[in-house]
């Protein structure tokens, strides 16, 4: 019996390089399972621009492809977000509508596709955030770009599961954080961006030759956060939970915990050994939206034992390998 062929797309992205990770262990744990194990294909963008239709079919063809994990997206951070909205609404449509469109041509029945919490409305009825509130009224004007390409994806997983009987999974993770995030200074989101720049005013490198740390905005805006090895462990399980369908095909991912940004900035502080009194905060900048609390309930139903990594234990992970890894050219920047 030939074995079951798996595509994970944006495979050198934070979340990808942690599955890689997680499915390495695993499978270093079941040893005596090796032969019926699935393959697992990581594409990369040097493997193939996902926007380009005709290379990603002929490796769908080439691979066989029985299942799909799509991770891959056009990333940024608030403020990038808020300057090329067009960008991020064209370029995530075209990779979502290919891979999705590419999964139904070459009968892939199966699928975890990843969304964000970002494209949840910014005034809900009620916190937490339920998944059905999705698209209850439109998302937060600083990223509408990137969350009506998520909520479109979220709409084309569910007319394939109605129409062709597909079971498309779409999980929702809260706030992204771990080895091998983007910190490059411009495009980063918040916690590789808070950790990169502090790291530069600490040793008082280039223009962060300054007294004091900056955070833009006011510091009180409450953010639930997620460990991208936690994630991937999470996306693994989902996959091959045949309880996971059609009938649940939008889930949250998140703990019940939720932090302020000035904890998140004063948790950093601590393990960069950097003085909380030189923090300050230029409340002329946008917060974003202030709060962004989505519900676990659904997650805990299939999933009530999963402990998830605290934030203190993640952030000490993170920075310990964003140090190791600083000279690299990734960081130099």
């Amino acid at each position: 019996m030939s074995k079951l062929n798996v595509l994970i797309t944006g495979s050198s992205g934070m979340v990808g390089q942690s599955l890689q990770q997680y499915i390495a262990q695993y499978n270093l744990r079941h040893k005596n399972t090796k032969n019926s194990s699935p393959n697992y294909y990581f594409l990369t963008r040097e493997d193939c621009d996902l926007t380009d239709k005709v290379k990603l079919r002929e490796i769908f063809k080439k691979l066989k492809v029985n299942f799909v994990i799509h991770l891959a997206a056009k990333v940024g951070g608030l403020y990038m977000n808020m300057k090329y909205n067009v960008e991020m609404f064209m370029e995530n449509m075209k990779i979502n509508m290919n891979v999705i469109e590419l999964c139904h041509e070459f009968n892939v029945n199966r699928g975890v596709f990843c969304l964000s919490s970002c494209i949840f409305p910014p005034e809900p009825k009620s916190f937490p955030m339920k998944e059905e509130y999705i698209c209850d009224s439109p998302p937060h004007p600083s990223n509408e770009g990137y969350a009506y390409s998520k909520r479109m994806l979220y709409i084309m997983c569910k007319h394939y599961n109605q129409q062709y009987g597909r079971d498309y999974i779409c999980v929702s993770p809260v706030n992204l954080y771990g080895a091998y995030d983007n910190f490059d200074i411009n495009n980063s989101h918040l916690i590789p961006g808070i950790i990169h720049k502090m790291y530069l005013t600490k040793y008082q490198e280039g223009e962060y030759k300054k007294d004091t740390y900056e955070v833009l905005g006011t510091g009180k805006a409450q953010r639930q956060f997620l460990f991208a090895m936690d994630f991937a462990c999470i996306i693994f399980k989902i996959l091959w939970n045949k309880d996971i369908d059609k009938k649940n095909m939008l889930i949250n991912i998140c703990s019940d915990k939720e932090y302020t940004i000035k904890q998140v900035v004063q948790l950093i502080a601590f393990n960069l050994d950097y003085d909380i009194h030189n923090i300050v905060y230029n409340n002329k900048y946008s917060d974003g939206c202030i709060k962004k609390t989505v519900s676990n309930k659904l997650f805990r139903k299939f999933f009530p034992d999963h402990k998830f990594i605290p934030l203190e234990n993640g952030l000490d992970a993170t920075i310990s390998w964003f140090e190791k890894n600083y000279n690299k050219p990734r960081f130099r920047k």
